[in-house]
């Protein structure tokens, strides 16, 4: 019995010592935010109080806020029209038996091992003759695009899991197709769409190749291709207001993690035990 007791207390011991290693960057990474010049190079000395110079610094240096304007519509967008998208497209592909929808899903699988980097070519000289280059929306469809065949897989093993007698009933109670799975069937893809957005989100928000290819004006460039250029723009190069600004582009999506980690958790308990 005491080695039973003894067993769990010892893996709870390895989960926090792991946990904080994989912390102590998120820690890093403030702390060097508040530290004062004089010790700002000494790893060991911690901040005396609250500096907060690099802050103001980043703010009066930086369009901060237009980048982060422009991280959070094309996050937004990019993940809500991908959810819209792959989940209609996993519903469908799921219901319908017939071997041509099991070669459509099957065929988005592929986008799946088609890497991003290797389509850039094409899809510039696609943007050129679309008028899209330097614009937002350009973004959101290619973030879209890259994504709708994982989601539609996602949501595909999801929907296996919800029983055809609620469809049926809705039918019968006169419910077209379109509002029974936007009152009934998307409702209880919830779990799907928490993980599928707290796992990409990351994508989209800490890009950096996509935006730096496809927008060069400095009013529609997102937070990570920003941070950079404020870093090599500067004349002398002082790395407090580049951790200031790092501070701030990771707070948002800190405070998504917070209020959407039960969906995630949820998301992959259901999938582990019915996928």
């Amino acid at each position: 019995m005491q080695m039973e007791k003894k067993a769990p207390l010892f893996i709870e011991l390895i989960l926090i010592a792991v946990s904080l290693i994989f912390l102590f960057p998120v820690f890093f990474l403030v702390e060097m935010s508040f530290k004062e010049p004089g010790i700002f190079f000494d790893p060991f000395r911690l901040p005396n109080s609250l500096y907060l110079d690099y802050y103001r610094a980043a703010f009066t240096k930086m369009d901060f806020f237009t980048g982060l304007g422009n991280s959070l519509i094309i996050t937004i967008c990019g993940l809500g029209l991908t959810v819209i998208v792959g989940s209609m497209a996993g519903y469908v592909l799921t219901r319908r038996n017939e071997r041509l929808f099991r070669f459509i899903l099957l065929f988005f699988l592929t986008g799946m091992v088609i890497p991003a980097v290797g389509s850039i070519i094409p899809l510039f000289k696609m943007a050129i003759q679309l008028k899209l280059v330097n614009t937002r929306t350009l973004l959101v469809l290619l973030y879209t695009a890259q994504f709708v065949p994982f989601a539609s897989f996602l949501y595909s093993a999801f929907t296996k899991s919800i029983p055809k007698d609620l469809e049926e009933s809705a039918q019968i109670d006169g419910c077209g197709m379109f509002k029974m799975y936007w009152t009934i069937i998307f409702p209880l893809l919830m779990p799907a769409t928490g993980t599928f957005i707290i796992t990409h989100v990351y994508s989209i928000w800490n890009d950096f190749l996509t935006p730096l290819i496809f927008i060069n004006q400095a009013e529609k460039m997102t937070l990570m291709p920003q941070i950079v250029q404020f870093m090599f723009n500067q004349q002398s190069i002082n790395y407090g207001p580049v951790f200031a600004v790092s501070v701030l582009a990771v707070l948002p999506l800190v405070i998504l993690f917070v209020f959407t980690q039960k969906y995630m958790i949820k998301g992959l308990v259901l999938g582990s035990v019915k996928g």
